[in-house]
């Protein structure tokens, strides 16, 4: 039932937050600073209970969360209030400079630790793994396998000496040899209209970092729209089936991705069969700053077979690693270019609408892609908090605390609540656009969902 989509979705939401404070939390205890309130949500207060110095409570709005110290931090009290006397034993400001550091990263410690548990566990369920026929559907024009004069309907017998058996797997091999040799080749063997033909696969001089252009056969029918991205926008349906991209027809779901991808002027105009009916759409391609083409949102008819592929623990421990550390690069550089304004904060931010929009949608999809979403929901969450130039947010307040002690005293409490004031203004704004991008995507999607 949906209903269960949307409690997992809160259930999740309230976790990632309340080991976050949980990790200010702990820390605050180690170091012997007294917390006067530990809550969970915002709000009117739903439950609380008194535990020796400190209050725990649940609020009525599970959007967040705050662990209060003893003497407050910049996060909940002014500068002045905070170095209105001087600090006991058991306040915040008592501990030293860097012990106040460890407590502000413990939250988004917390947060990276619990998004390596997530992914350890999703990679110990196994490895989803498409089975794909070794037959090629579109070959990418100027691409290797273009050039080298493979075609469509090709069946791949051998590569590089070895059977080709899954098309989704068996090129890795050959892949991973090009990244280490680009002027490599690969000897491959093919069948074509009845006959066994040898063709060698090689970078060519006209362009040594031409894509490989291997693809498998994918009807052009729409499995999903991403939420709050211009196709859904646009009113774009799952099973709707793309005929042409700016009157270029289209046969299959690589073709589509191709001329999108490689369109040189937007809008792009798509021509939709929506069952016995044909609708235009014109639609402006967004750059997520995650590869250098630009996209709409939608994704493939999941038509493919799978097999899970486990993996041991090591295994699994180590690629948990390596797959939040690139996560946390790639979303760094993400927020790099939306500063630099090189992409658009319109259309890569989104607010807590969004989150658990997305988490709702992820939670209907199996527990395999809930738990991915909650991993890097979680990684997000650690990032945000780690951001230097948003003085109220853990990363800001670690700024404060480093430059004491390189001081070796306070910064002055006059800086220090211009600090606040910018940091407050800053987040607040950020929520405000956000929220207000939520709301407006969608009523866009409310009002193009009514498209016949």
């Amino acid at each position: 039932m949906p209903i269960v989509y949307w409690i997992e979705a809160i259930a999740a939401l309230g976790f990632m937050i309340f080991i976050h404070e949980g990790g200010h939390y702990l820390a605050c205890r180690f170091f012997k600073v007294d917390v006067d309130e530990f809550a969970l949500g915002f709000g009117p207060t739903l439950f609380k209970r008194q535990w020796g110095a400190t209050l725990y409570s649940i609020r009525a709005i599970p959007l967040g969360g705050f662990c209060k110290p003893k003497g407050g931090d910049l996060s909940g009290e002014t500068a002045e209030k905070m170095y209105e006397k001087v600090p006991e034993p058991g306040e915040f400001l008592h501990a030293s400079w860097w012990k106040r550091v460890v407590i502000f990263l413990a939250g988004p410690a917390m947060n990276f630790f619990s998004a390596v548990v997530f992914l350890f566990i999703l990679l110990l369920m196994g490895i989803k793994t498409p089975i794909e026929e070794p037959v090629l559907g579109f070959v990418q024009p100027h691409s290797l396998a273009y050039d080298c004069g493979f075609q469509k309907g090709d069946r791949l017998l051998k590569a590089d000496g070895k059977d080709v058996l899954n098309l989704y797997t068996d090129l890795d091999p050959v892949y991973e040899k090009f990244s280490k040799d680009p002027s490599a080749t690969a000897p491959f063997t093919v069948e074509r209209g009845g006959k066994t033909l040898d063709l060698n696969l090689k970078n060519t001089p006209r362009d040594p970092n031409a894509a490989f252009g291997f693809f498998n056969f994918s009807p052009p029918i729409i499995g999903s729209v991403a939420l709050m991205t211009p196709a859904r926008k646009a009113g774009l349906q799952a099973n709707d089936t793309i005929l042409s991209v700016n009157g270029q027809k289209i046969t299959e779901w690589n073709e589509l991705a191709y001329y999108i991808h490689t369109a040189t002027t937007d809008p792009v105009k798509l021509d939709v069969m929506r069952g016995n009916k044909t609708l235009q759409f014109s639609i402006e391609r967004i750059d997520s700053g995650m590869s250098k083409s630009k996209a709409i949102g939608i994704s493939p008819l999941d038509s493919t077979r799978f097999e899970i592929k486990k993996v041991g623990v090591g295994e699994a421990f180590i690629g948990a690693w390596q797959r939040a550390f690139g996560f946390s690069v790639m979303y760094m550089d993400l927020l790099g270019k939306m500063v630099t304004g090189h992409i658009s904060l319109k259309d890569n931010i989104g607010g807590p609408i969004s989150i658990m929009r997305v988490m709702y949608q992820k939670a209907s999809e199996g527990w395999d892609e809930f738990i991915s979403m909650v991993a890097t929901i979680s990684l997000i969450l650690c990032l945000m908090n780690l951001l230097p130039f948003l003085g109220v947010v853990d990363g800001g307040q670690v700024v404060l605390c480093l430059v004491e002690g390189l001081m070796r005293k306070p910064v002055s409490v006059k800086f220090q609540d211009i600090y606040q004031k910018i940091g407050f203004a800053l987040v607040f704004t950020l929520i405000l656009f956000a929220v207000g991008n939520d709301l407006w995507g969608w009523i866009l999607e409310r009002v193009h969902s009514q498209v016949p």
